[in-house]
């Protein structure tokens, strides 16, 4: 006996009646989508100083070690520098010369104008000749002049004492801002030169820190000021500190294709430090009310992006736009009302118009 011929279906009087397709619906969800990206991350001094010697000389006093908190302005070091300090010595002198030059330029331009205006108005009684009105002009005019040059010496041993007493303070290395000392490559009494490019002391700003990542080309071009940002350290498990974007680069590397990112992150309890890793998801986007599937039930590798609906037993094809995508849900921007049945399984096995029978209807998460 022979038995009828199957043909994905069952033979029954002389036809073939193809069987439904068994799916599985999906629904249609309006609800908030964050878009976010996780990226590594390190920990950097908001600002790192190199202290170097600008005077040469041989150290006196180190005022700081390793790990020492220090203020704006704070010594740090000093350099024994005798004969800066003897120069200004010699200079300082020479200033109180000078300004008794000054002084003495002045007394005689004053008797000197008084004295022309005397001879000038007898001058114009004629009690005296006009020459000796013009001696008297002439004696003043060369009190001025002695009194310009005077006064001309002074300013240049200002000056000369200014730059004198700078470089004296340059004997004291000073910090450069509120930070410690992280490094110090420097003894009392070795032989330090000026403007060697040799680091004496470094100092880092560690409240607030600099935060580092680097987003990658597609994450880059939603990336903005002020998007909040998640942290976590791998030195900390447990522990997360919310912070939001600070700057960004504005260009990609060229290399690698990732935007430079920083967050300054307060750390005024100290528990992080400059070369911590960890991690940051950064909020890239957040579309309210968004109407959104599952990734699994659109199609996107057979044309452009669609779904299947069932309507009256069989599916339909439905081309979309998509929106945000979060990795599990895709906004659907166009193309559905939100009251379609759509398909969630079998989407690559499907064919427009075939019938399908529904074996579960998966619920809103």
């Amino acid at each position: 006996m022979k038995l009828p011929i199957l043909w994905v279906g069952w033979a029954w009087a002389g036809a073939v009646v193809f069987a439904a397709v068994p799916v599985e619906l999906v629904p249609l969800q309006q609800q908030d989508l964050k878009i976010t990206t996780t990226q590594p991350i390190s920990v950097e001094a908001f600002y790192t100083a190199d202290i170097g010697a600008r005077v040469s000389g041989y150290v006196a006093e180190v005022l700081v070690d390793i790990g020492s908190s220090v203020e704006a302005g704070q010594p740090l070091l000093k350099i024994d520098v005798p004969e800066r300090a003897a120069r200004v010595q010699v200079l300082v002198s020479e200033m109180v010369e000078r300004a008794a030059a000054v002084a003495a330029a002045e007394a005689n331009r004053k008797a000197a104008a008084s004295e022309q205006q005397r001879v000038r108005t007898l001058a114009d009684r004629g009690s005296v000749t006009e020459k000796a009105a013009v001696e008297a002009q002439h004696r003043l005019e060369q009190a001025n002049a002695a009194l310009q040059s005077a006064e001309a010496s002074l300013g240049v041993g200002r000056a000369r004492l200014a730059e004198a007493e700078q470089m004296l303070a340059y004997a004291t290395l000073s910090a450069p801002f509120d930070g410690i000392v992280a490094a110090r490559n420097v003894d009392p009494g070795d032989l330090v030169t000026a403007d060697a490019a040799t680091t004496l002391l470094q100092v880092m700003a560690v409240n607030p820190l600099r935060v580092v990542t680097y987003v990658p080309e597609r994450e880059a071009v939603r990336l903005n000021n002020g998007d909040p940002v998640t942290l976590s350290f791998d030195a900390l498990p447990g522990q997360s500190f919310s912070a939001r974007i600070t700057r960004t680069a504005g260009v990609l590397d060229p290399k690698t294709r990732r935007m430079r990112a920083e967050i300054d992150l307060g750390n005024s309890k100290g528990l992080l430090f400059p070369g911590m890793y960890g991690k940051v998801v950064i909020e890239l986007q957040q579309r309210r009310n968004a109407l959104v599937l599952p990734a699994s039930a659109i199609r996107l590798n057979d044309g452009p992006p669609h779904v299947y609906a069932v309507e009256g037993g069989r599916v339909k094809r439905i081309p979309v736009e998509l929106g945000a995508d979060d990795g599990i849900l895709i906004e659907i921007t166009s193309g559905l009302t939100g009251k379609e049945q759509i398909v969630a399984n079998r989407i690559g096995r499907l064919q427009h118009g075939e019938a399908v029978t529904v074996t579960r209807r998966m619920e809103a998460r």
